[in-house]
């Protein structure tokens, strides 16, 4: 069953849309980190002063984390992604992103019959936040 009518016939799987929609579109590309400490990470050492980048979109696609992860899925638990930051780092805006995307979803979802991408998706050309710039789409309305 496509995901779009799942979440339809259960809007209790609303929540979990949110969620997987940001670990599969992390809003946020990428942020640069200096270690305050000697660590080894898989074998690799990290000295204190080294700068390390995480890629969003790489951790949110870590196979060692999530299951599957190059499928887009509505059921997904836990869903442990870092789209909006971990920890002391955590965004505390991402509260408000998650109510705006749950309402909109709440909304939209029992209006909408199907949906069907009709053109080129464009996105915004930024090296730290991006996200669709452009998707036509035709949706077709209960």
């Amino acid at each position: 069953m496509p995901e779009l009518r799942r979440v339809q016939e259960d809007p209790t799987l609303i929540p979990h849309l949110v969620n997987e929609s940001l670990r599969w579109a992390s809003p946020v590309k990428h942020f640069m980190r200096q270690a305050a400490e000697d660590y080894v990470l898989r074998g690799q050492r990290i000295r204190a002063g080294d700068r390390m980048m995480l890629l969003f979109q790489s951790a949110n696609r870590d196979a060692d984390v999530f299951d599957d992860p190059d499928s887009f899925r509505v059921d997904r638990q836990p869903d442990r992604h870092v789209a909006f930051g971990h920890g002391v780092h955590v965004c505390i805006g991402q509260y408000l992103a998650k109510q705006e995307m749950r309402l909109l979803f709440e909304e939209l979802l029992p209006r909408i019959e199907s949906i069907e991408i009709t053109g080129e998706r464009k996105v915004v050309l930024s090296n730290f936040v991006g996200g669709p710039k452009n998707l036509p789409v035709r949706l077709v309305l209960r």
